[in-house]
């Protein structure tokens, strides 16, 4: 009797798991057919695809597979389309620049995030957002986030932004329709965080820079005794000494030719009108 409940169950599970493979090819054909439609580059499995980013939906799965594997780009901007196995179906979209602060925007009736560096910003409509610095995410949240949180369909249940990558999530259930909203919105919020302030990396400043011209902060470094820079006879002569000719008063000098004209004016007084010479004024005839 045992035998025969565990060949009963066996069974079971074996059409189980036809329905599934059968469900699932048939999945990857209607993606396959929809990106061949729009495009796009299909791969039907990639290992290494899931351990690009480590937050939201994504946080400890990088283990798994990501299948169904849609590649293109949307507003000039590369994305890819997967779907994390029995997990959800993952929208990210590539910004050219990325940055430090990462946000993160949620439905309200989903739970908070994990990440010990994501902080609570607030509610704007019916999503909560996270940030790592929320005085950045403050300023990057104006109208144009506001108006795009009331645009986004309410099958994204997550968006996120990872560095350089700005991603969204659906229900593995999701359809064609579903998958160009999906893009469509992620795409638009990573425009809107184009705004973070970029990443800085020493080493690609090291990489791009143009033998042709002077490094950053040359002309810091430059000695001070450059001839460009100073004349050379300032650097060269050394300071003079203090001598009183030098720092005395430019008034001696009429002071002294004065006492120089006492004696020819004693000799031979200057000659004056008679009404100056008696202290009086007299009325001209």
């Amino acid at each position: 009797m045992w035998f025969g409940l565990a060949a009963i169950a066996l069974a079971g599970a074996g059409a189980l798991l036809y329905v599934d493979r059968t469900r699932r090819d048939q999945s990857g054909r209607v993606r396959q057919i929809w990106a061949k439609a729009q495009g796009y580059t299909y791969t039907a499995t990639d290992d290494q695809l899931a351990g690009e980013w480590h937050r939201a939906v994504m946080a400890k799965q990088d283990y798994l597979t990501a299948t169904d594997v849609v590649r293109g780009r949307r507003r000039g901007e590369q994305f890819v389309l997967f779907d994390l196995e029995e997990t959800a179906t993952i929208v990210a979209v590539r910004r050219e620049i990325g940055s430090d602060v990462d946000i993160d925007l949620r439905l309200k009736s989903t739970a908070p995030p994990k990440d010990g560096d994501l902080n609570l910003l607030g509610a704007i409509g019916s999503r909560v957002v996270f940030a790592t610095d929320l005085e950045i995410a403050r300023r990057v949240c104006d109208q144009r986030m506001v108006a795009f949180t009331e645009s986004v369909p309410p099958s994204i249940s997550m968006l996120w932004s990872e560095g350089p990558w700005t991603l969204g999530s659906l229900p593995v259930t999701s359809n064609g329709r579903d998958w160009d909203a999906a893009i469509e919105s992620v795409a638009r919020l990573s425009g809107i965080l184009h705004v973070l302030p970029p990443v800085t990396d020493p080493n690609e400043l090291e990489v791009d820079h143009d033998p042709s011209r002077p490094r950053p902060g040359a002309e810091k470094s430059r000695p001070a005794q450059d001839p460009v820079e100073q004349p050379r006879s300032r650097q060269e002569q050394p300071p003079r000494e203090f001598t009183p000719r030098e720092s005395g008063p430019r008034e001696s000098a009429p002071r002294q030719d004065q006492s120089l004209r006492k004696p020819e004016t004693a000799d031979k007084p200057a000659q004056r009108p008679a009404s100056q010479r008696s202290g009086t004024i007299r009325p001209v005839d």
